[in-house]
């Protein structure tokens, strides 16, 4: 995911059009527990996958999928702001493709140097990617776009529109406005 590349852009951005920083901590982000419990589902498979000897893995793929459709529902949760719709429209195209996939995110790994292609291959490069083939199931959505800024990094569709979306969330209520009160007798 590009979430965190995309605060840093966000908040300067944000500066850039005379916004503060200040105004963040007025944005009300309902139901910001499942970002909290999504993060937690990750992180459990992650360190599982690490340091215990993946005795979970069987449920690696129903705890990713429910992980992005915890995000998913936060979003539905939320009001209609460009920044927010973007982000949740690059969710549903992550869980798409995860969903179709076993749960897992296919990646392209014709770019990848050999050594990183196979532990890929072997499963054991990470618990929630899985090597790209010819009939992967929704491909064009998974992770095929390099990034410039980064060797040997892939990101999807979702994934940009995440960034974007994290990004021009941030800028907007950096720059809003505190309404005034009007003030009656």
């Amino acid at each position: 995911m590009l979430l965190w590349e995309a605060i840093l852009p966000g908040l300067a951005i944000g500066w850039l059009r005379k916004g503060s920083v200040k105004n963040l901590n007025r944005v009300n982000l309902v139901g910001w527990p499942l970002i909290l419990l999504a993060l937690l589902l990750q992180a459990v498979i992650r360190l599982d996958f690490n340091y215990f000897n993946s005795k979970l893995s069987s449920g690696y793929p129903f705890l990713y999928i429910l992980s992005f459709i915890l995000l998913l529902v936060f979003v539905i949760l939320q009001k209609r702001q460009a920044g927010i719709i973007i982000f949740g429209l690059g969710i549903l195209l992550n869980l798409l493709v995860i969903s179709a996939n076993q749960g897992r995110m296919p990646v392209d790994t014709s770019t990848m140097p050999a050594e990183k292609a196979a532990e890929l291959d072997a499963g054991t490069a990470s618990p929630f990617h899985i090597t790209m083939i010819e009939d992967t199931p929704l491909a064009f959505l998974g992770d095929i776009i390099p990034l410039p800024c980064s060797e040997n990094r892939l990101v999807s569709i979702g994934d940009i529109l995440l960034g974007a979306g994290t990004a021009i969330y941030i800028q907007q209520n950096m720059t809003k406005k505190k309404k005034k009160r009007k003030w009656r007798p």
